[in-house]
């Protein structure tokens, strides 16, 4: 049954979200929505569905329903983007396990004065993970830890260009993050945030500088709550045409729950670095610092290849488990020729970055991605690796998350393709459990297109964990024979 607490959110929040995005549009421009529905049935077999150690598997047939949409709408004043799906679950062997999933990705922006002020809307509401000390597995596993989430966000934007001699921007986001768990509603949070900017304008063509203050503060249910302000000013200096060198000052005034030992977070900061911009082809930035835990780096790359596109990126930052929760994990991946939700047997496909257990308080994030992807005539290709450090402030808990993953898709026939993806994670946790974990998944499969917008496919999933924790071992073999009909 759905908490009263979500009920609320759904009642109140949604509707105003979906106001202020439709009257938006109807105030734009004639267009039509673009409404698409679609559906999928599935038979699964597994071998081993509560991820058990050796000698205790059990195995299982699952159906599955998917029905959903995607619903588009792109104006000069107003823009939405929304997916749905409803996932049924039957399963054979003990009707007990059945169950009705829910999934909603959305997002739009209503501009109320063209180039100076906007509303960005987005919510989700989908499953995941809360604790990796269980069972790791998928919706379709039972026994796994996991839960229902809510996000939304509202952010409204104000632009103001100053002739050239500056661009102020000033904005404010408001977050809500609810877990339908009642053994998670603690870490429910919901977050204000004030930011102002005010950047140079073409005036200062040798000498460019901006000033900003950012001030966050997030309230979770528990009754703790986390604040973070930085002030910064910086100043740039072109070297050459695509070349620069910047540095900048600031002082940041944090508060939040830490172990007595550790730094205070209060303290003035400074970084340098260069920037090289090549058009829309390679851009890199790259900078070292100081701030009150110590030396700090980053850096970002982006470059374009004929046929591929490289990216990489180093970050050092405090957060919590809910801020990656909005900012990194709730944005769904788009479609970059149709702009619609991707959906692949009802899920959205998610950014795939390790989640972090479910708990409060802060943590110093250190982490390394770096992804390739392209296409050739039949083929579509990527590839991610991925390292990150995770220092909790309230604890001595550190964890550690690497791996590497690729997917292939290869069309071997013109209406017959080949699939396959493979990932390999590796976690080591120090803390009172002190242990590392191997995870191995790899997927293969062929699909065929049928006509009239349906597909049929058939794929193989192995997955494994090795731990050196006792009983944390586990193997699965999974087959899945799927039948899709967008309308």
């Amino acid at each position: 049954m759905m908490q009263p607490r979500v009920r609320k959110l759904l009642a109140g929040g949604f509707p105003l979200a979906a106001a202020l995005l439709l009257c938006g549009v109807g105030q734009a421009e004639e267009k039509v929505w673009d409404f698409t529905p679609q559906a999928s049935v599935s038979q699964t077999y597994s071998d081993n569905i509560t991820l058990a150690p050796r000698g205790e598997e059990e195995h299982e047939y699952i159906s599955q329903l998917n029905a959903g949409f995607t619903l588009l709408r792109e104006g000069a004043m107003a823009r939405a983007r929304l997916g749905y799906n409803l996932q049924g679950l039957g399963y054979w062997r003990d009707s007990d396990r059945n169950d009705v999933l829910h999934r909603f990705t959305g997002d739009g922006r209503l501009t109320l004065l063209p180039e100076r002020f906007f509303i960005d809307a987005s919510a989700t509401y989908n499953q995941r993970l809360l604790s990796r000390d269980g069972v790791v597995g998928d919706n379709l596993t039972v026994g796994a830890d996991r839960s229902d989430v809510l996000t939304m966000r509202l952010s409204p934007v104000f632009i103001q260009r100053l002739d050239d001699i500056a661009v102020a921007q000033l904005g404010y986001t408001y977050d809500r993050v609810d877990y339908q768990a009642s053994r998670a509603s603690q870490n429910d949070s919901e977050s204000n945030r004030v930011f102002a900017r005010l950047d140079s304008g073409p005036m200062f063509s040798q000498l460019g500088w901006g000033l900003s203050f950012e001030r966050s503060e997030t309230d979770f249910d528990d009754g703790s709550s986390v604040t973070f302000q930085v002030a910064e000013a910086l100043g740039r200096w072109p070297v050459t045409d695509r070349v620069s060198v910047f540095g900048a000052v600031g002082d940041e005034r944090n508060d939040f729950e830490q172990d007595p030992s550790r730094a205070r977070p209060d303290d003035t900061f400074w970084r340098v670095g260069a920037t090289f911009d090549g058009g829309a082809r390679t851009f890199a930035e790259a900078f070292f610092g100081e701030r009150f835990f110590g030396r700090t780096y980053g850096g970002s790359l982006r470059h374009r290849l004929r046929t591929a596109q490289l990216s990489a990126s180093y970050t050092e930052a405090l957060t919590t488990v809910n801020d990656f929760e909005l900012i990194r994990v709730v944005l769904p991946v788009f479609d970059q020729t149709t702009g619609s939700p991707v959906l692949v047997d009802g899920e959205p496909i998610f950014v795939e970055i390790e989640l972090p257990d479910l708990q409060t308080g802060v943590y110093l994030s250190k982490r390394f991605s770096a992804g390739i992807s392209g296409a050739l005539a039949k083929t579509d290709w990527s590839l991610r690796a991925f390292d990150e450090r995770r220092e909790f402030e309230i604890s001595d808990r550190r964890e550690r998350v690497q791996g590497v993953a690729g997917t292939v898709s290869w069309r071997m026939l013109p209406r017959t393709r080949l699939f396959g993806t493979l990932s390999f994670e590796e976690q080591s946790f120090s803390d009172d459990s002190d242990r590392d974990d191997t995870l191995l998944t790899s997927r293969v499969g062929v699909s065929r297109d049928l006509g009239r917008n349906m597909t049929a496919s058939v794929e193989y999933l192995y997955r494994e964990r090795n731990s050196d924790v006792e009983r944390r071992d586990h193997r699965e073999n999974r087959v899945t024979a799927t039948l899709r009909k967008a309308f």
